[in-house]
């Protein structure tokens, strides 16, 4: 057996294998991220706001937080400050993650926190109403989302091509390896006076 072709089965087979792990690294660390995140919901600066501004994720973001038109009071001001500090430090840690696992995601997910930033630097100057922002986070959020999907697909079929290539190049080598010795070559022989001779010819 070749030293290729046990090399070129050594890689399909760990291909399945560094997937599972990979992946399973991936949750696990995402999910100490989201629960890092998710503390923050008990700090008590960040109650004025509750209900009027999403705490963790974009997706809390409900209907009836789209019509508030009321802008944030002095009181409030502190609260978005408080919240926007918590939500600095939930990024960092899902930065962290994605940089170590998805590093080709970090231009949308920053490009992403840039306008959330900005939408909440608006808000704090009393520039727009909270429903107004809510609108522009949701907005934000979901460009993000399509782009990440569009990224994903792309990465997923880059994925599957080497794949295959991987077992096309298997199985090949499993082809190469199972070729029946080629037969020998039959020499020539013929009568030299009374003798045979195989090896003139």
């Amino acid at each position: 057996m070749s030293k290729n072709f046990v090399c070129t089965l050594a890689v399909a087979a760990s291909l399945g294998g560094c997937s599972y792990v990979h992946s399973y690294f991936t949750q696990n660390d995402y999910a100490d991220a989201t629960a890092f995140c998710e503390q923050r919901r008990a700090d008590p600066a960040i109650r004025p706001v509750a209900g009027k501004l999403p705490i963790v994720n974009t997706d809390e973001i409900t209907p009836e937080m789209l019509t508030l038109d009321g802008i944030p009071t002095d009181a409030e001001l502190d609260a978005i400050k408080a919240l926007s500090h918590n939500q600095s430090a939930c990024r960092q840690r899902v930065r962290a993650v994605t940089r170590h696992y998805e590093p080709t995601q970090l231009a949308t997910r920053d490009e992403l926190d840039m306008k959330l930033d900005l939408v909440t630097a608006d808000l704090l100057q009393r520039k727009m109403s909270y429903g107004n922002a809510n609108r522009l986070y949701r907005q934000a959020a979901l460009e993000a989302s399509n782009r990440l999907t569009e990224q994903a697909k792309d990465e997923l079929a880059d994925a599957e091509e080497r794949e295959a290539a991987t077992w096309r190049s298997l199985g090949q080598s499993i082809a190469g390896a199972a070729k029946p010795p080629a037969p020998r070559s039959e020499k020539t022989c013929s009568w030299v006076d009374s003798s045979v001779d195989c090896g003139r010819h």
